[in-house]
């Protein structure tokens, strides 16, 4: 496998400039050739001041990522979407007049003014990496049944195309080779899409049980294609997340690879589903799997994971004693057990003890909403009994401390998610990730506290 990537997505809860810099260094180290970086909102765009991020790097701190990469011989793919994903730019309402029918996941492919934009856009990101041998255009996704009058009276389908093809020719005349998510071409297999296919990089994307027909479609019709599993993400992501499914993905893609070869694998990682969803993830939470696939895309497929992971506590951490077998399992399953096995090496390993202490943090996650579910959960069977006064006064006060720990629980967990994980982050944006795992939930307790405050005014058993 000649290009091993890594999909960086800004649109998380994404590290400091300076804290990123040391994970470049080691995702080197296991072997990576390039990484993709996914911008959105974190990228200061001098042209359009009011899509920037409060946390965007600076332009002299990209400057410093991709001098970073140069010196570990990272390549660098700018990834900046040409068609939709583009909530990030368009929820603003200076930029809101570009958006297709009002709707602002994206843009109108007909109005030449977003062709000018996307070209400032690219503009800018060259200038900051201007050596970048692949650049990624997105292209993925459009939502094509609720076009705007001036789209309606076209083929909605070829306006895509057409911009698509502008973007690549651009960056083809610029040198650049050309990479699309391949989603929309698999999904029209026309003479159109194959004759732009022979311009574009596809990247098939397969998250869940990989499709081997659409491989092998490209494989007969001699398309070079780059495979993407992925290597962190959850639909229901509270800390974090579970591993397993991660693995059988990077798995399944091993197989398939044997049979197709793929020009290049990328491991992605979504930070969240687009910029106005909850954040789901971040960079050194991925950490793990970022080794489990840098090790397959080197060696194949993993066989023994005990094995890979015995290797991984002692090579990574300098820990041959720490379980990882019952860490990973345990992530998102059983977090009790987890903190049981993270917490005696904290501060213990010899390199990367600042990952455990990230794990360790997301865990607390875990752990209160272990608590929350068990009380929401127990609440919501009982709600009726509490109304009707058919329960004990032992289980109403019970849950009423419950309501109370909650509470108590949430505020410490806060203070403390500051002081662990401000290091690396920036706090305006741990600002907006505890607000999306917090505020609804606590809503939720509160009127659970005003629901068994009403019931202890009744006459229980």
């Amino acid at each position: 496998m000649n290009i091993r990537c890594l999909h960086l997505d800004m649109k998380s809860l994404f590290p400091e400039a300076d804290y990123l810099l040391s994970l470049l260094k080691r995702f080197a180290d296991m072997g990576y050739t390039h990484i993709l970086l996914e911008f959105e909102d974190k990228f200061p765009f001098e042209a359009y001041p009011y899509s920037t991020h409060p946390a965007a790097y600076s332009k002299q701190q990209f400057q410093a990522v991709a001098e970073q990469c140069r010196k570990l011989g990272l390549g660098v793919i700018p990834l900046l979407q040409c068609a939709g994903h583009l909530d990030y730019f368009l929820r603003h309402e200076k930029y809101r007049k570009w958006s297709e029918n009002g709707n602002v996941y994206q843009w109108c492919l007909s109005d030449p003014e977003t062709w000018e934009v996307w070209q400032n856009m690219l503009h800018e990101i060259l200038a900051i990496f201007p050596d970048c041998e692949y650049f990624h255009i997105g292209a993925d996704e459009l939502q094509l049944n609720s076009p705007c009058a001036r789209c309606a009276e076209k083929n909605p389908f070829r306006v895509y195309l057409d911009r698509v093809r502008q973007c690549t020719d651009l960056l083809l005349a610029k040198g650049k080779k050309v990479l699309v998510w391949d989603d929309m071409f698999r999904n029209h297999n026309t003479p159109e899409t194959r004759e732009l296919l022979s311009k574009v990089i596809p990247c098939v994307w397969q998250y869940r049980q990989v499709d081997e027909s659409i491989v092998q479609r490209y494989s007969a019709e001699g398309v070079s294609y780059w495979a993407a599993s992925r290597i962190q993400t959850n639909a229901r992501y509270l800390g974090m997340g579970k591993q397993r499914p991660m693995q059988q993905n990077v798995d399944d893609w091993a197989e398939i690879q044997q049979k197709y070869p793929a020009a290049g694998h990328i491991g992605t990682l979504w930070g969240r589903i687009q910029s106005l969803y909850p954040i789901n993830t971040t960079l050194p939470q991925a950490m793990y799997m970022a080794g489990y696939l840098a090790e397959t895309l080197k060696h194949g497929k993993i066989r023994d994971r005990k094995q890979f992971n015995q290797a991984f506590a002692e090579t990574f951490f300098g820990l041959p004693g720490l379980d990882l077998d019952t860490i990973v399992y345990g992530f998102s399953n059983e977090p009790e057990l987890v903190k049981c096995n993270l917490e005696p090496w904290l501060g213990k390993a010899l390199r990367n003890n600042d990952i455990l202490e990230i794990w360790y943090a997301f865990n607390e996650i875990d752990l209160l909403y272990d608590y929350i579910d068990l009380c929401f959960s127990s609440n919501d069977a009982m709600l009726m009994q509490y109304r009707n006064g058919n329960v004990t006064s032992a289980i109403l006060n019970n849950w009423k401390d419950g309501v109370k720990l909650v509470q108590e629980r949430t505020e410490a967990l806060s203070t403390k998610l500051d002081q662990m994980l401000g290091k690396y982050y920036p706090l305006n944006q741990l600002v907006e990730f505890k607000n999306s795992r917090f505020l609804s939930m606590l809503e939720n307790n509160a009127r659970w506290g005003e629901i068994l405050q009403d019931a202890c005014r009744k006459t229980h058993l």
